[in-house]
């Protein structure tokens, strides 16, 4: 049975293999300790490591460990992990006797087994406890939109009732017609772009007819913002790409994501980010101090200030840049509005007095938008690829720094 996989899970199994090695390290130690194992001699006890490192590795995939554990409970959790062990102790048991028996007779292979049980199945229940604390209080949330209404729709509700600990929350449905489900109706599936924008939404759970009016047309919106939608089956059979079927405690659900997924490169670009802008920062200090003090110097008000943006899923969050205008721009917007370039919402003048004989060098140099560098180290925001300097640009929802 397929269940979804995501990023917390794949960092589970390399901590899961940093403890392995930690169990090894302290076997290691105990039986210095007790002079079975002199320091010349203890690399030969390597090779029970790596057999078992690599049973493990099969044996944790064969029992499907690493899953989302919004979908697995905590005691089948534990149970595939004992049956992971167990795989890996039979197997690596044989192994070790076929390259070197002597291995196996200090029992030093049952005191590094055991320490790598304790180690890895402590902080398996280490971190459901911790996920669980963090969804009672309202963190590591998912916000969840059910599009359509009826008795499939009160069967869903009922599951995340049921299942508290899956971190679900519903803001409402839409419909064609209020029908008496217990959650806020939010209109007909006209509403639904607006509704996406106007809210949190990081799911959209299909309970209606793919046939019904308007359902697939509300499909085609969501895939264009972004939005991962999954459907709940019944006897309907669609094809659409990228599709992976999920078990939501016992429903069969399909969900259709807008892009391929793929949670280690997730995890490889959060890390990037992470170390790069980390170091860009560390690097740029010393221009940060310079530029602030000359924005101090020429002109009243913070040297940085901040806009509110939307983010990944509509999410708010924050933006920081350098000043480049005087304090008060906003009020002095009003007075020349007469000299907008520009129609809609966007305000824009050739040498706009507001702008600071500072603010127009670090413009034209776009150095007013190193900041962000402090929301990509947040994980706000990404750094993306570009020919220009800290160019913003919009990927679907979520806001990407270009050419760092």
């Amino acid at each position: 049975m397929l269940r979804e996989r995501g990023i917390i899970e794949n960092i589970s199994e390399l901590v899961d293999i940093v403890l392995l090695a930690i169990g090894f390290s302290l076997a290691i130690k105990l039986y210095q300790l007790k002079n079975v194992i002199t320091d010349k001699y203890w690399p030969e006890y390597f090779v029970i490591f790596l057999i078992y490192l690599l049973t493990w590795i099969i044996g944790s995939n064969v029992y499907k460990v690493y899953q989302s554990r919004r979908f697995m409970s905590a005691w089948r959790e534990l149970s595939q992990m004992l049956k992971a062990h167990f795989f890996s102790f039979a197997v690596s048991m044989i192994l070790i006797n076929l390259y070197n028996p002597n291995l196996l007779r200090n029992r030093f292979f049952f005191y590094f087994g055991a320490f790598a049980i304790g180690l890895t199945v402590g902080m398996h229940i280490a971190t459901r406890l911790i996920l669980q604390a963090w969804r009672k209080v309202g963190r590591n949330t998912r916000y969840v939109l059910i599009l359509g209404g009826g008795s499939a729709a009160k069967l869903y509700l009922q599951k995340v009732k049921d299942n508290p600990q899956l971190g679900y929350r519903v803001i409402g449905y839409i419909a064609p017609t209020k029908n008496g489900l217990e959650i806020p109706y939010l209109g007909d599936y006209s509403n639904l772009e607006s509704i996406i924008r106007m809210n949190i939404v990081d799911l959209t759970v299909v309970t209606a007819l793919i046939t019904e009016k308007g359902v697939q047309e509300s499909i085609e919106i969501l895939d264009i913002m972004g939005k991962t939608v999954s459907v709940l089956l019944d006897d309907i059979v669609t094809k659409v790409a990228r599709s992976r079927p999920i078990d939501f405690g016992g429903l069969s659900m399909v969900v259709y994501d807008s892009y391929p997924r793929r949670p280690w490169h997730e995890v490889g670009k959060r890390s990037m980010d992470f170390i790069l802008s980390g170091i860009g920062l560390i690097v740029l200090s010393p221009l940060f101090l310079l530029v602030g003090l000359a924005i101090k110097i020429t002109s009243k008000g913070p040297a940085v200030f901040a806009q509110e943006r939307v983010g990944l899923n509509g999410r708010p969050f924050k933006i920081y840049k350098f000043r480049s205008m005087v304090v008060n721009a906003e009020e002095l917007k009003e007075r020349l509005a007469h000299l907008n370039e520009m129609s809609g919402p966007v305000f824009k003048i050739v040498n706009d007095p507001r702008v600071t004989a500072v603010g127009k060098f670090i413009r034209k140099t776009s150095i007013d938008e190193l900041p962000q560098l402090f929301n990509v180290f947040k994980g706000d925001m990404s750094i993306g690829n570009g020919k220009e300097i800290l160019h913003i640009v919009p990927i679907k929802d979520k806001t990407t720094i270009c050419g760092v």
